[in-house]
């Protein structure tokens, strides 16, 4: 069988759903019977050369959404996929080949204002023929299922359910100083910190996060710092104004885009990893760090508690106060750190890229007629 995978993720800074991506290629690829192609309306990253067990295939178009709708179809086809996987969830508009449609978030559709013009045009004018078409939806969670399945009914008999994965580097935690300062003195100015990483835009509720911080250092300055890692979303600049003014600037340090070994790195070095967002489909970045078993204090987000458990705690991401108080809480109730850095590597070890490929390669032969 021949699959083909929408690989734009994969151009830019990788985020969650680059990670999502390469993992199910890669999974895929290496699955008797499967060969899987990467394909993109630009070149990729070198790192995606031929040495990988999938194939890449790029073109030379500026616009992403306007390739998947006119070149894409055709390039697949030529190819000879037998089903095409739409990571990024909107899919051709016409077509022969069976797709399936992945699904990590309805929040384009349930809270347009999160997101930036140009990520609405490629999605909401396009889903609902995508939602026509699709042989299968495949969600990251339990609660985007939900959500699609709520929101559209009709959708109920297409839609699976396969959960992220994360890598098994993330288990990793090893005690060593000199490297924990190392980290310290690069990100933080040589300070102990507490971290965020995900992208700064409004969904991620940064600017709580600021508010919740300086409560924190009010009560006690001598308090961990705060290392921003991510890359810039869209609306960043009011949250730039925020931590200019803050009168804990200094304590407040924006790290710009993390690559996954300096998001490793990160981890190995906070003292709690804080993820406050509004919504997810998921949220990759709190199983990676309960993976490194570092103190998450999370949002109340559905999807966060779920990945979460009770690995994690947790308050309401528009209580600055409360936010405050579990942050508190991770850093210097013991019993609760203990808790959680034993609790987080054996809750994340339950998401593996291994079951998420297993998974996914089962909805891909029911798209197909072959696993109905």
């Amino acid at each position: 069988m021949r699959i083909a995978i929408d690989g734009r993720a994969l151009l830019g800074e990788r985020t969650g759903i680059g990670t999502y991506t390469l993992a199910i290629a890669e999974g895929l690829s290496g699955l008797p019977g499967l060969s899987v192609g990467l394909f993109a309306p630009r070149a990729f990253p070198d790192s995606l050369d031929g040495s990988r067990r999938f194939s890449v295939h790029s073109d030379r178009h500026p616009f992403g959404i306007v390739w998947l709708q006119t070149s894409l179809p055709q390039r697949i086809a030529v190819w000879g996929a037998d089903v095409l996987v739409s990571a990024l969830t909107i899919a051709p508009a016409r077509g022969q080949i069976p797709f399936v449609s992945v699904v990590h978030d309805l929040t384009p559709l349930t809270h347009p204002e999160w997101h930036a013009r140009r990520t609405l045009i490629g999605f909401v004018p396009l889903w609902e023929r995508t939602l026509e078409r699709a042989a299968r939806f495949l969600c990251v969670s339990d609660t985007t299922a939900r959500d699609l399945v709520s929101r559209y009914p009709e959708a109920a008999s297409r839609t699976r359910v396969a959960h992220n994965g994360v890598d098994l580097v993330f288990f990793s935690r090893k005690d060593d100083p000199a490297a924990r300062q190392r980290t310290r003195q690069r990100y933080a100015a040589g300070q102990p910190f507490l971290l965020y990483l995900g992208t700064l835009e409004p969904r991620k509720n940064v600017e709580a996060l600021v508010v919740a911080c300086e409560r924190l250092w009010g009560r006690r300055r001598a308090r961990p710092d705060l290392v921003l890692a991510g890359g810039a979303g869209w609306k960043t600049a009011g949250l730039h104004r925020r931590i200019a003014r803050s009168p804990f600037r200094d304590k407040i340090h924006v790290a710009g885009y993390a690559t996954r070994e300096a998001a490793r790195e990160l981890y190995r070095a906070a003292e709690v990893f804080v993820y406050p967002s509004l919504a997810e489909g998921f949220g990759l970045p709190v199983l990676e760090a309960m993976a490194v078993g570092l103190p998450v204090v999370a949002s109340t987000a559905d999807a966060l508690r779920e990945v979460g458990g009770d690995a994690a705690i947790y308050a309401p991401p528009r209580d600055v106060e409360a936010l405050s108080r579990q942050i508190e809480r991770a850093l210097e109730d013991e019993p609760v750190r203990t808790r959680l850095a034993e609790a987080g590597p054996a809750r994340a070890a339950r998401f593996t890229w291994a079951a998420a490929v297993e998974a996914t390669a089962k909805v891909i032969g029911e798209a197909v007629g072959e696993n109905p």
